[in-house]
């Protein structure tokens, strides 16, 4: 009886070895969690916009997702404005209105930049207000 006595515990402790159980665990160390950076997506407003219609804007067309910012580069040597709102054709100047003014850079010199972030899904049109500059680009944002 007093063998028995001593074997079951090698054997309990053979067992919890063999399987891992009482073995400690290897911690590795790691780096801190990194916050995510925020995404920002540049538009060039490209040389000679003005009569460059709807490739005025480098790209024209652009889908992001919500919370992506958006810069806009004066490459040209003029300045332009950057406004929101919705025409009937990629030349034809949009008519500004306080409803649809998400985008509203003012005057925007050469060299001169202008950045928004967006968060809300949908689609947003802009063109740049001053007469005779018929341009116009859009904004995709998607969740």
């Amino acid at each position: 009886m007093r063998i028995s006595v001593l074997v079951l515990p090698a054997v309990i402790l053979s067992i919890m070895l063999g399987t891992g159980l009482g073995r400690t665990a290897e911690v590795t160390p790691t780096e801190p969690a990194r916050p995510p950076q925020p995404s920002v997506v540049t538009i060039r407003i490209v040389a000679d916009a003005a009569s460059r219609c709807d490739k005025a804007y480098d790209p024209p067309v652009v889908t992001i997702k919500a919370g992506t910012t958006v810069a806009w580069i004066n490459q040209d040597y003029e300045t332009h404005t950057l406004v929101s709102g919705e025409g009937k054709d990629p030349c034809q100047q949009i008519e500004r209105s306080p409803e649809v003014r998400v985008i509203d850079a003012g005057q925007l010199p050469p060299r001169g930049e202008y950045r928004k972030m967006f968060t809300k899904p949908g689609e947003y049109p802009y063109t740049c207000h001053l007469p005779f500059h018929h341009m116009s680009g859009k904004i995709i944002v998607v969740p």
